[in-house]
């Protein structure tokens, strides 16, 4: 049963080996102007609202963007197409494949119609085949439009600290950005992603037996074996897709509570792999 497992994950995992760690900020500087989908790093997004007359495509305005440390011309917003003043808005940018990736961070200048600081509050959703990954919402803390301060006044959203916990490695293939009351108006720029990170052959074929997990299976909590110093893990689901990253103290527990039902793969900094079950 024991070999029967390794080889399912390993022929798991090689389907997804060809996915490679490469993050990229995608400025829209090379992109077609007006298009709802652009290409970044070979992969494809769509870009789509859901409200009825509004429509957020690639518009360009000479010194109107920011690509993260200056000034740029092309980015994505909804002026060629509004639903109104004080209805907030909505649009989502998607994978067309339906291919997993990470977001870091981004920018978003946020405002009224014409171009004001706005009183709205903006909610960022993250899913993976439609099931909800994580959700948060920014209520204050917005760049100043009027002033354009800071960053042309684009407001900087880090997906690691913006949330109740770090979303930057949560693996999802759509991305919701929805704005209530006067927040009406939304570009987006400097789109920061990577693809999610998979496991390769070599991991598991690395897994070793000088350190193990106890309890396993387990329904809350781990631990690991012979851990001396400050040790960083990451954790992989069966379809070898980094869900966790962190560090780990020797005698320290990992909770696993939020974790489904299943088999992972518990890496450990030197290229420890270890199996472990959550019951």
């Amino acid at each position: 049963m024991e070999k029967k497992l390794h080889y399912l994950l390993m022929s798991l995992v090689f389907i997804n080996v060809g996915i490679l760690s490469s993050q990229t900020t995608e400025d829209f500087e090379g992109e077609a102007i007006a298009s709802s989908s652009f290409i970044d790093n070979g992969q494809t997004f769509n870009v789509t609202s859901p409200t009825t007359g509004e429509t957020y495509d690639i518009f360009n305005c000479a010194g109107c963007g920011w690509n993260g440390t200056t000034t740029d011309a092309q980015f994505i917003e909804n002026s060629a197409g509004a639903n109104g003043a004080n209805n907030g808005s909505s649009f989502t940018i998607k994978s067309n494949d339906g291919t997993d990736i990470i977001v870091s961070n981004l920018y978003l200048f946020c405002s009224t119609l014409s171009l004001s600081n706005h009183s709205g509050s903006l909610t960022i959703t993250g899913k993976k085949e439609g099931v909800q990954e994580f959700t948060f919402t920014k209520d204050s803390g917005f760049s100043n439009v009027d002033t354009l301060t800071p960053n042309n006044g684009f407001t900087y959203i880090n997906f690691i600290t913006e949330g109740a916990a770090d979303y930057s490695q949560t693996p999802i293939d759509e991305l919701i950005f929805t704005s209530t009351t006067d927040l009406d108006y939304m570009a987006l720029d400097a789109f920061t992603w990577d693809y999610a990170s998979t496991l390769s052959i070599e991991d598991l074929s690395n897994i070793e037996n000088n350190v193990t997990i106890y309890p396993n299976p387990s329904s809350d909590d781990i631990q690991i074996s012979n851990i001396r110093n400050i040790t960083q893990y990451e954790i992989y689901n069966i379809l070898g897709e980094r869900i966790r990253i962190g560090n780990i103290n020797p005698n320290q527990k990992i909770n696993i509570t939020e974790l489904n039902i299943g088999i992972y793969i518990l890496k450990l900094e030197g290229s420890n792999t270890i199996k472990f079950v959550k019951k």
